[in-house]
């Protein structure tokens, strides 16, 4: 219904005598939600809070569908934080996102927490969510039904990270894979090198009397950054929406590498919540983590308003860059360009690969490892591409167009 050889948008229905839904979220430039699933659909699961999985959510429930969402508690925050910061936002964007704050709360009163690693029953179903190494919270399927063993990786990340442990993949007798192939075509850099990488040019950055300034997604890439950058030693500001996302991740700490250290981290960073704040802020050295990690909203506008034409400053892209997004034109043509502004900024800019999703050498070795009868290639834009690969290695692959079916 989604995510068909295009990333974003995710969505996926699987008819096993009864219907279920994996994923309902928007394509975060256009905020193009998937096709609707039918009426009778007996529930659906989220893998993780990222509104290109959950973001449509709230449109079901606004059409009347009464099925439950499973989704693991932090996700259950998260997204709860995350879909009334979207709604917000298109509003004042002009746009119709199709749903209420009450089909937000419709859409919360019918999920159901789960925790990880323990199977439970759903209809003639037998569903597990297992870590998916993504962001917090994040999950993988795995469905039992009609005597098949299936399995949806959600966004998955096979790489250790200083928030995250890598994904489970012990899977064993899997008949289908549905996956995401976001990254088939690359590899990414060693995480520990990068991070010091990141470390060395935030402290030259400020301890030549610079700022830092660090987009990052409220959702996984704010935490990471936090541990990443904090070991350096040089101020840390947080501002935006990673606040919240980080008090809600330490509260729950369901799926990270050390909680304790993110909560000492996060505890150092100092916060901004007020203009007044953000003024202030930009008057010392010191890093800034804030959001939009695509540069698109939030608190990063003023930033790059004040310190654009500052050589002695910095700005570092942190993960994937949306095309027709500020983000992306701005690595494509050097220009930040928004309703707002429009410059070329004369501060150091730069593009780092910090990842969240599976590099494509873990995939095939994923792949390879899990063997299964039949594979179903999605939220990737070279999916198809990847599919010829993968059946010239003697494997049943195929990257479905949105709208296809494909019998099991």
């Amino acid at each position: 219904m989604g995510s068909g050889r295009e990333v974003g948008r995710s969505a996926i229905l699987v008819d096993a005598g009864e219907r279920y839904v994996f994923d309902y979220g928007v394509n975060v430039q256009t905020m193009e939600i998937p096709i609707a699933p039918p009426p009778d659909t007996r529930c659906v699961f989220l893998s993780h809070a990222h509104l290109d999985h959950s973001g449509a959510l709230p449109t079901l429930y606004a059409c009347g569908y009464e099925c439950r969402t499973y989704m693991t508690q932090t996700t259950q925050r998260l997204s709860e934080m995350l879909l009334n910061d979207s709604l917000k936002v298109q509003r004042l964007r002009g746009g119709d996102p199709g749903f209420s704050a009450e089909d937000i709360v419709k859409t919360l009163q019918h999920s159901q927490a789960v925790p990880f690693d323990r199977p439970f029953n759903v209809g003639h179903a037998v569903a597990t969510f297992h870590d998916a190494g993504h962001v917090p919270g994040s999950a993988s399927v795995l469905l039992e039904a009609c005597g098949k063993r299936m399995l949806y990786t959600g966004d998955i990340n096979f790489m250790d990270t200083a928030l995250m442990r890598s994904a489970y993949k012990d899977f064993e007798d899997i008949d289908v894979l549905i996956t995401e192939c976001t990254y088939s075509y690359k590899n990414h850099p060693d995480r520990s090198k990068l991070a010091e990488e990141l470390r060395k040019r935030v402290k030259a950055t400020v301890d030549g009397g610079g700022i830092a300034l660090l987009p990052a997604f409220a959702v996984g890439r704010a935490q990471e950054t936090l541990l990443s950058v904090t070991p350096s030693g040089v101020p840390v500001l947080m501002d935006g929406m990673g606040i919240d996302a980080t008090r809600i991740v330490i509260h729950l700490a369901e799926n990270l590498a050390s909680a304790k250290r993110l909560s000492n981290d996060f505890e150092k960073a100092k916060k901004i919540r007020r203009q007044s704040q953000r003024s202030s802020a930009v008057e010392k050295p010191a890093a800034i983590i804030t959001t939009s990690g695509m540069l698109q909203g939030g608190p990063v506008g003023f930033y790059i308003d004040r310190l654009h034409a500052r050589r002695d400053c910095s700005l570092t892209l942190l993960g994937y860059q949306v095309e027709g997004l500020p983000g992306r034109t701005l690595m494509d043509t050097g220009r930040y360009v928004t309703d707002a502004i429009d410059v070329k900024p004369e501060m150091d800019v730069r593009f780092m690969d910090f990842s969240s999703h599976a590099s494509r050498d873990d995939l095939l070795y994923f792949i390879r490892k899990l063997s299964p009868q039949k594979i179903l290639l999605f939220h990737g834009e070279r999916a198809t591409e990847f599919a010829a690969e993968l059946k010239g290695m003697g494997f049943d692959a195929a990257a479905p167009a949105n709208g296809d079916s494909v019998p099991i």
